[in-house]
Formats: structure tokens, C-alpha cells, sequence
């Protein structure tokens, strides 16, 4: 069972580091093109996804280290 929450963090940081590199590109994008009549949505949507990425690598990082944490605490706990 930790054996699955500690993929679960693996797998939030690899969706965040997606997440990484593709908001920043949509924020340039909108930048690049401030006339365009999307200029407003394709910014907010570019904010969203780096925003994402901040979150899914908090929580991510957080999983791992929950999950490792436990685990050595229960070894602590059992000497």
C-alpha cells in the first residue's frame, strides 16, 4: 500500500513537470500575440497551468516524503 502512494508522488511530479514547461509556453504565446480578441483567456488559461504546476508539485513532494517519513518512523517504532 505505501508502495502505491509513493508512485502517486512520482506520478504528480512527472504531470507537473508537463505542467512546467507547457504553462509558461502558453503565458509567452499569449504575450507574443496581445492583439489577438483570445489574448485574455489564452493568459488566464497559461496562469492555470503554471499554477497547477506549482500545486501538483507541492503535493507531490509532500506524498513522498509523508510516505518515507512513515515508513521510517514504523522501523523506528519497532526497535
Amino acid at each position: 500500500m505505501k508502495k502505491n502512494y509513493l508512485s502517486k508522488g512520482f506520478n504528480r511530479l512527472l504531470i507537473s513537470l508537463f505542467f512546467m514547461f507547457l504553462g509558461p509556453t502558453v503565458v509567452f504565446s499569449a504575450f507574443k500575440n496581445e492583439g489577438h480578441e483570445f489574448y485574455y483567456f489564452v493568459l488566464i488559461l497559461g496562469t492555470i497551468f503554471c499554477l497547477m504546476a506549482v500545486y501538483l508539485l507541492y503535493s507531490g513532494i509532500m506524498i513522498i516524503v509523508r510516505t518515507l517519513s512513515e515508513k521510517e518512523y514504523n522501523n523506528f517504532k519497532n526497535d
